[in-house]
Formats: C-alpha cells, sequence, structure tokens
C-alpha cells in the first residue's frame, strides 16, 4: 500500500533542508541522511501500528541514483494485522539534487542501491 500523505511531509522535510544546505555550501552525508529519515520513519511505524492495530514486522530503506544529477530515496514497511494478514507501506520520493549529497555518499550511489533495514522502534512503556 502506497501512502503518499506520510512519505510527503518526509520528502518535504529533506528538500527544503537539502536546498538550504546546498546553498550555503554543506553537504548531506549517507549518516545525515539516514538520521532524518529514521525519526520520521520511526514515527511512521508508530501511526500505522496506532491507526490500524497492527505490529511493525521489518523495513527496508533504500537510496539510489536515479541518473546522474538525480537520487531517490525509498522504503517499504511490513506489518502484521490483528486478523494475521499482512501489509505493506511503501513509498519513494520525487527526483532529488545529487549535488547535495558529499562527495563520498555520490561514490557511493555510483556503486548502486544502498539498502537499510529500518529497526523497531522504540516504544513507551508503562510500569
Amino acid at each position: 500500500m502506497f501512502n503518499e500523505k506520510t512519505f510527503e511531509a518526509v520528502q518535504d522535510i529533506f528538500q527544503e533542508v537539502g536546498k538550504h544546505l546546498n546553498r550555503v555550501g554543506f553537504y548531506v552525508s549517507l549518516e545525515e541522511l539516514q538520521g532524518r529519515y529514521d525519526d520520521a520513519l520511526q514515527k511512521i511505524i508508530l501511526d500505522e501500528e496506532r491507526e490500524k492495530n497492527c505490529h511493525y514486522i521489518s523495513g527496508e530503506f533504500k537510496v539510489s541514483a536515479i541518473d546522474e544529477k538525480n537520487y531517490q530515496c525509498s522504503y517499504a514497511l511490513y506489518f502484521e494485522d490483528s486478523d494475521g494478514s499482512y501489509h505493506v507501506l511503501e513509498a519513494q520520493t520525487k527526483p532529488l539534487d545529487l549535488d547535495c549529497l558529499t562527495e563520498d555518499f555520490r561514490g557511493e550511489l555510483k556503486k548502486g542501491v544502498m539498502s537499510f533495514e529500518i529497526a523497531e522502534p522504540k516504544r513507551n512503556v508503562s510500569v
């Protein structure tokens, strides 16, 4: 299932930050990109669990070069529903400008798709 609404927020935040960083001469590293998306994805997971009464199973975050000037981020989140069935929440960004990434990060993307497991979010536990 594609959830454009939740991923648009993630994409909009990163595009604005990326534009600003590039204008002032800063570049985004792989670690910074992962950190920005990790917080947003953790919120998406917790919201999905609460709204749909399901449990997060696993997920994958991917970064890939589209062409020589652009890259794209995507995710797929897997959930088990209360009735034992499963569903997937997935989305991808519009093309993003490679120029806002560090040289090392751009070099890694030229090698192929970078894929990362999305950890289960920390949940507040009442005692």
